[in-house]
Parts: C-alpha cells; structure tokens; sequence
C-alpha cells in the first residue's frame, strides 16, 4: 500500500473538520502523524533539534493553510510534500551557512599574515570541485539551478524529467557539499594559519 493514502483515521470527516477550524481535528491529526513526520525529517537532515523544529513548523503550517486542504485528496502526499520542502530548503539553508563561515575565515587580515590567507579563488576552486565530483546528471541539475537560476519546473521541462526529481537531486547535491565543507572546515582553517605552530 502506498505510503501517501489517507490513514482509516483520518477520514474526510475529520479532514473536513480541519478545514473548517476545528483544533480538535488538528490534534488528532498531529498526533497521528508527528511521530512519522519527525521520522521522515530526520532521515533527510540527520538532525534530531532540527528535525524537531521543522516537524512543528510543518504541523503550523497545516494549520495555516487548513482552508486549502481538500479532504477528497490524499491527505499524505499534501503532509511530506510540505515537510520534504522544508527539508530541502533547511539543507540549502545550511550549505550557504557553511559557505559563508568558510568565505569569513577566508577574509581574516589583522590576525593572519597576507600570504597565510586561503585567497576566496581557492576556496571557488576547492568547492567546484566538489561540484564537479557530483554524478553528471545530479551536477547538470545544479548546476541549471546555481548557475542559469532556473526554477525546479524550468529544470523538469528542459530535461524532461518530474519537478520532484529535480528536487531530490538538488537536494542530494547540497547534501554533499554542505557534508564535504563541514568535513573540511578545520583543515581550512589549519590552512589559513599556514601550520599547526601558529596555534601556540
């Protein structure tokens, strides 16, 4: 059975109860499905305090956008499509974060000799290859996403391929990097001070 069918307990009554403002329906539908929503974040961030914030904001969101919900559709797909794409846009969140930690230790003067300095040229080279470590239709979609800034439907339609691809692969590939710089941030930062007797 498809994971994306509407649970016998949350039937088109209860659902219809939602859209109408009834917090006793938002309940129960939170409390059946929090724990599987937690799940499924944490299996795309391996954060835990993430993936419990993020689990609450796609439950308020539901909330929010309760007047929306048609109880006649599979009520599912409509619950991870918003927790996947907060997912993806928490990841991407967390790559520029990292990206940008990188180019501020990067833009050190007064305590790092000129010639120590990691030039922001290095760091361009060192994260596009990165990039070009990537599968090369994952790369290609990265790099329609970065470089062209095409939206994910502009991706799907130029390679023929389903908008939820698009953002999976996107998602991988970000994924990648921001594990790839975070794994590299000390050595960086070793690189920055020229050896390991600066830090005496």
């Amino acid at each position: 059975m498809s994971n994306f069918v509407t649970s016998a307990k949350i039937d088109f009554e209860t659902l219809t109860r939602l859209k109408q403002g009834d917090v006793h329906a938002f309940e129960v539908i939170f409390w059946e499905y929090n724990p599987r929503v937690y799940h499924f974040v944490y299996s795309l961030l391996c954060d835990k305090l993430l993936a419990e914030d993020l689990t609450q904001t796609v439950f308020l969101k539901i909330w929010e956008r309760r007047e929306m919900i048609d109880p006649a559709q599979p009520f599912e797909a409509y619950l991870f499509t918003i927790a996947r794409h907060l997912a993806y846009k928490e990841s991407e969140r967390m790559l520029v974060a990292s990206l940008s930690d990188l180019a501020e230790a990067a833009s050190f003067t007064d305590e790092v000799a000129l010639e120590d300095k990691l030039e922001a040229d290095s760091l361009r080279e060192y994260i596009q290859q990165l990039v070009d470590r990537l599968p090369v239709a994952r790369r290609e979609i990265f790099r329609l996403s970065r470089e062209e800034h095409l939206s994910h439907k502009e991706i799907a339609e130029r390679l023929h391929i389903s908008e939820k691809t698009v953002e999976t692969q996107l998602y991988r590939a970000l994924r990648f990097l921001r594990e790839e710089l975070h794994k590299s941030s000390f050595l960086v930062l070793i690189l920055l001070y020229g050896a390991m007797g600066k830090w005496n």
